[in-house]
């Protein structure tokens, strides 16, 4: 078998790349090395985590308790005492710990975790707890772009806002004016919470034990979005995953472009649509409830547990004594059941 020049040339620059290549990297082990023997770029992490900070800090006249933390884990914890605690842990070394920031700016109690020298660690654990006092109940802030935050205690606060970039989100009860909660990639965990207010995902799960109120704007990228109960107006989007609804007494709008929606509705305070651009709809109904129903499948069945007439694609009923409201579900390919429990 003979090779021409033509690949011979090209089999020795692949082998010149590949020596090229195997030679930046053993320098960059080299200087890796080299470095981290002086602690200042390959850093090696202790067995059991100490607390390098513990500090209580005066929480008078505060209207807003801020986080702004970069990749520790945070765990916000409800105290009997009247003073805030920050407390860090951490099992690195003093020249490679996360650096923290604890100040007053006006009316507003910020912790802050600073920018650090980029390190190579093995086996790093860190975590910052702040300790608030249970009577807390004005503003409170949190946003972490790596990290997991935990705030499982029950809260009465006047606004809450929780901003994740990478992570998970842990909070129990929560009664608030107004709340915000955007997660970018992780999930999100919540008890029963009372307010008014948006939650937005791009990419992960969401689970509620309850969500009250007037008004919710609810939006997922794609994941699982599942509520046990549900009470106030609600809009509610989702491009791609599963959406679910133990119990809405409510009214609003429901829409996916792709999966599955089921909604279980205890009573209607208004109009109600679910739409679905391809997937199925599962909508349950209370046996007493009097309603107007509207349903449309482009491809795809309509079934219902009472009475209705079909004209095409397009399948109608008044349901019950004296209906006021009016249950739209579509789909444009897929399937819609309304039933009884």
């Amino acid at each position: 078998m003979y090779l021409s020049w033509e690949m011979v040339i090209v089999n020795r620059r692949s082998i010149l790349v590949r020596i090229a290549i195997l030679l930046v990297v053993a320098a960059l082990l080299s200087v890796l090395l080299i470095q981290g023997t002086k602690g200042e770029l390959l850093v090696f992490a202790n067995g059991e985590m100490d607390v390098v900070l513990d500090e209580t800090f005066d929480l008078s006249g505060i209207e807003d308790v801020a986080l702004d933390i970069l990749w520790l884990d945070v765990s916000v914890v409800a105290s009997d005492a009247p003073e805030a605690r920050v407390v860090l842990e951490s099992n690195l070394p003093p020249q490679s710990r996360a650096q923290i920031a604890v100040e007053r700016q006006g009316n507003t109690f910020r912790v802050e975790q600073m920018p650090a020298t980029w390190r190579l660690t093995f086996g790093a654990r860190e975590r910052l707890t702040l300790h608030l006092p249970a009577a807390y109940a004005q503003a409170f802030s949190a946003r972490l772009r790596s990290g997991n935050l935990h705030m499982t205690d029950a809260w009465k606060l006047s606004t809450l806002s929780l901003w994740l970039t990478s992570g998970n989100m842990t909070a129990g009860d929560v009664t608030c004016n107004t709340y915000t909660v955007q997660c970018t990639s992780g999930n999100v965990t919540l008890g029963n919470v009372a307010g008014n207010g948006s939650l937005n995902m791009t990419s992960g799960n969401l689970r509620i034990l309850s969500l009250s109120g007037d008004k919710h704007t609810l939006h997922a990228s794609s994941g699982a979005m599942r509520i046990g109960a549900l009470q106030g107006t609600v809009e509610q989007t989702m491009s791609s995953g599963t959406v679910e609804v133990g119990g809405l007494d409510g009214q609003g709008s429901f829409h996916s472009s792709s999966g599955t929606m089921r909604v279980a509705v205890t009573r209607m305070t208004g109009n109600l649509s679910l739409h679905c651009t391809s997937g199925t709809i599962r909508a349950t109904m209370p046996q007493d409830a009097a309603f107007y129903f509207e349903g449309h499948t482009t491809s795809g069945g309509v079934k219902t547990d009472f009475a209705a007439q079909k004209d095409g694609r397009r399948t109608t009923a008044a349901v019950g004594n004296a209906p006021t409201y009016t249950l739209r579900c579509e789909t444009t390919s897929g399937s819609i059941k309304v039933q009884y429990p």
